[in-house]
């Protein structure tokens, strides 16, 4: 055949050969590819489940080493191939444990060489059985021993436990070497006493000692009272709150203003070492403040102690006590408030201010003390007369039928033996007249009163109790106002009766009057005035020029005022008097000298409108240049102006800038003199110069003769 050769052949058959040879591969290449899946399918179905937890290879001898972290437990471990640093996923109730420190996960990143671990899903980091730590992830540096916990889906907050103690937080770091648990983010601290939030805070299970920063808030869990401040530490074992910023602790009725202390939560007893108040608020919301250079408080006892530093290098500034209700102020070197009976004391010659009036009344002594009492007492309908208005309105009935008509309706429903107050059993024989000119004042014989009844006709049952104010002022004591002022070993004013009592060597001065015995008693109506006693002798004088003074002596003395001038005066026993009467021209010209027994005198202003002696009188009247120094003055006559209380001693500040303990040497002296009143016999003319107006207490001048 043209153009067919003999090589042509051998060509064909190594091309059939060739395409024999590549299906072959192809054939076997698809039957080892399915062979290879069916191989693998099978192997995996038929692999069974590990028997036990996969466990480090790591030789027992080596795993009391407390420097190492050590996976305890894993369901599964996977070692990633071609990575640049060893690490080890692990997952399925996961264990780890770095000497006492265990630490549970649902997985982790293990790096065996660096010692460390990250941890996800319900972490808990659990030491002996007292310390728990819960998180949602884990970050552990094995190395350092510290570690890193944040909340995530499987926990919603970072939780601490020890005990009692648990901290909430969302970010938590914790030093294993220190032992120390702090949180940057905010966070709360409870124990069974307390809660405290803030947003820095740490907290040491092994000292029990915390410390929180910015905004902190302890909020007692039992009574509620919250303590704010910047910074605090505080410990849960003793539950003791260390205060070093300015703090304020709230409670129901109390608030504590202070920068330094401390605070016992359990007993709500504190110890404020630097300048602090306390606000006290009763049930009317009267508000009375300690203020003291330190304070200890006690809420069980309900007693506030405050102190002025003794040391003279620190600021010293006095205790500080005021009381709104009564419109005081008491300052001292300590004081004392007892909010269970609202009582106040005050030691180091301390000093009142009452500032009830427009003129303030300035207090010193020892020792001041001032309280609340409760007594049982009239209703105001029942203990006051009745007003002339009322009276006018009963006049106008007719018949008691016409009262009791007028009344309100509960009122008919009483029965109908009770009396009216004031009137005897035979009311139904009394014309309305009758009892509206006896109520409620007339006196009831002993006889007929009916058990439970006063002399008035009222029932004791009807009785309600009321509080009283009541201040003693002890040792040394003088007072200063515009008006009056006084000073007495002894000053007790008690408001349930309205009476100040002077004890013990008592002077008190009015303008150029002076009086002095052994106790003077005033009565006060409205805050002012309205009669003094002297019921153990006493004498009254009044300077009139140089050394010259009307006086006047006797057993027992008392004063009647009408505003602030003195209305009548009534001298019982023993009455002495030396006077210069006052001529036409206001000249003094001659000096009686009368004694009697009884004596009166009416004033109209500041002149003598009336005096009357009786009912024998004897004396005499000399001319005034004849009048020897001798008969000048009565027996114990002294003027006291020396002792007399100023306003530029006690200053017109607002706070008091007095040395504390300042006391005049002339009160100091006559404080420790005898009694100035002697209840001994007189003869007539018994004066002496040395009973006169020696021992430098009078006042210096010449002697003044009017011719």
């Amino acid at each position: 055949m043209k153009g067919f050769s003999s090589a042509t052949p051998k060509f064909i058959t190594v091309v059939l050969a060739l395409l024999v040879t590549a299906g072959t591969l192809l054939l076997w290449q698809s039957a080892y590819s399915q062979t290879k899946q069916r191989r693998a399918a099978r192997e995996e179905f038929r692999r069974p489940a590990p028997a036990r937890p996969i466990k480090p290879s790591i030789p027992d001898s080596s795993r009391s080493r407390g420097d190492r972290v050590f996976l305890e437990q894993a369901d599964s471990l996977y070692r990633p191939a071609n990575e640049y640093e060893e690490f080890q996923i692990v997952k399925g109730s996961v264990i780890f444990r770095h000497g006492n420190m265990w630490m549970f996960c649902d997985s982790a990143w293990y790096y065996p060489e660096k010692n460390s671990l990250d941890a996800y899903g319900h972490v808990e980091m659990r030491q002996g059985d007292t310390l728990f730590v819960y998180a949602d992830k884990l970050f552990y540096d094995g190395i350092a021993r510290h570690a890193v916990l944040t909340d995530g889906f499987s926990r919603q907050n970072v939780e601490l436990r020890n005990r009692t103690v648990k901290l909430v937080t969302d970010s938590l770091d914790y030093d294993l070497n220190s032992e120390i648990g702090w949180y940057t983010t905010g966070g709360r601290l409870e124990d069974d006493v307390n809660t405290l939030t803030s947003e820095y805070g740490e907290y040491s299970p092994q000292t029990k000692q915390s410390k929180f920063r910015d905004n902190v808030l302890l909020v007692n869990n039992s009574d509620g009272y919250r303590l704010i401040t910047e910074e605090l530490d505080y410990n849960t074992d003793t539950h003791i709150a260390e205060i070093c910023t300015p703090t304020r602790i709230e409670g129901a009725n109390d608030t504590i203003l202070t920068s330094q202390g401390w605070y016992d939560t359990r007993t709500d007893h504190a110890q404020l070492t630097a300048r602090s108040t306390i606000i006290h608020r009763d049930s009317s919301m009267n508000v009375t403040t300690l203020e003291g250079d330190s304070i200890i408080y006690d809420k069980a006892t309900r007693v506030s102690r405050a102190y002025m530093f003794r040391d003279l290098s620190r600021l010293r500034t006095p205790m500080v006590l005021t009381d709104t209700a009564r419109k005081m102020t008491l300052v001292g070197e300590y004081g004392e408030y007892n909010d269970s009976i609202r009582s106040a004391l005050s030691t180091g010659y301390p000093l009142l201010m009452e500032y009830s009036r427009p003129d303030t009344l300035f207090l010193r002594a020892d020792t001041i003390l001032t309280f609340v009492t409760e007594i049982l007492s009239w209703p105001d309908s029942l203990a006051a007369p009745l007003s002339a208005a009322s009276r006018r309105r009963l006049e106008g009935y007719r018949s008691l039928q016409a009262i009791a008509d007028a009344m309100p309706v509960l009122l008919k429903l009483l029965p109908d033996d009770i009396r009216m107050p004031g009137c005897q059993n035979d009311i139904a024989d009394k014309s309305v007249a009758e009892l509206t000119d006896t109520f409620p004042v007339v006196v009831v014989d002993s006889l007929n009163i009916k058990p439970g009844y006063d002399r008035l006709g009222r029932d004791s049952n009807l009785m309600v109790p009321k509080e009283y104010y009541e201040a003693r002022a002890l040792g040394r004591a003088r007072f200063f106002n515009k008006d009056l002022q006084g000073i007495a070993d002894t000053l007790i004013f008690r408001e349930v009766d309205s009476i100040l009592n002077m004890i013990r060597k008592p002077v008190v001065w009015s303008g150029e009057r002076q009086v002095y015995g052994n106790r003077i008693d005033v009565h006060f109506n409205d805050s002012a005035a309205d009669w003094a006693l002297l019921p153990e002798s006493g004498m009254v004088a009044e300077h009139l020029e140089e050394d010259f003074y009307n006086q006047m002596s006797g057993s027992r003395l008392k004063a009647y005022f009408e505003g602030e001038e003195m209305k009548r005066l009534e001298v019982d026993g023993n009455v002495e008097t030396i006077f210069l009467p006052q001529e036409n021209d206001s000249s003094f010209n001659k000096l009686v000298h009368a004694e009697s027994s009884y004596l009166t005198v009416d004033m109209d202003g500041k002149e003598m409108k009336h005096l009357k002696m009786w009912p024998e009188v004897s004396g005499t009247v000399t001319p005034l240049f004849d009048v020897r120094k001798s008969s000048q003055y009565l027996h114990g006559f002294r003027w006291l102006e020396a002792l007399r209380p100023r306003r530029s001693w006690y200053g017109d500040r607002v706070k008091w800038n007095d040395e504390l303990g300042e006391v005049p040497e002339d009160l100091e002296r006559y404080f420790n003199e005898a009694p100035i009143i002697r209840t001994v016999p007189k003869s007539p003319f018994g004066n002496t110069p040395g009973n006169n107006v020696n021992s430098g207490l009078a006042p210096q001048g010449k002697i003044g003769r009017k011719q």
